[in-house]
């Protein structure tokens, strides 16, 4: 068999024959013979170690898969199942924070507006003689 570095390649099949057979609901025995390569995968069994959730799911999941309970995007990026549980949280932290935002630039501006002219200052004639 090929080394990389040293070490060996991963096998095609990221899981073992235990989990192969409990996923697929097929005999240990022929989980390991899968598992080996003594026998082909059959299509449905390739899908369903793919952890490719666009085939298992919908395809507008395509490319993202669910490894040791994290979801993974096409992109690499990753997100634990904690992590979804607060979106509705976060969405709703944007919102708060979006809106207090909008009201702070909207005070902002309306004091600005209401800054008096220079020429409208009241000066002590001192200050007049000396321009």
């Amino acid at each position: 068999m090929l080394s990389f570095m040293g070490q060996r390649p991963p096998p095609e099949i990221p899981f073992s024959a235990k989990e192969i057979a409990a996923l697929c609901s097929v005999d240990l025995s022929t989980a390991r013979r899968w598992r080996s390569g003594a026998i082909c995968l059959p299509p449905m069994a390739k899908r369903l170690l793919s952890r490719d959730l666009g085939v298992l799911l919908h395809p507008a999941w395509s490319g993202w898969v669910m490894r040791d309970g994290v979801l993974y995007s096409p992109e690499g990026w990753s997100v634990s199942v904690h992590e979804v549980r607060a979106l509705p949280l976060m969405r709703l932290q944007i919102t708060t924070y979006q809106t207090e935002n909008r009201k702070l630039r909207q005070d902002l501006d309306m004091r600005i507006d209401e800054q008096p002219l220079p020429d409208s200052w009241d000066l002590p004639a001192a200050l007049l003689k000396l321009g």
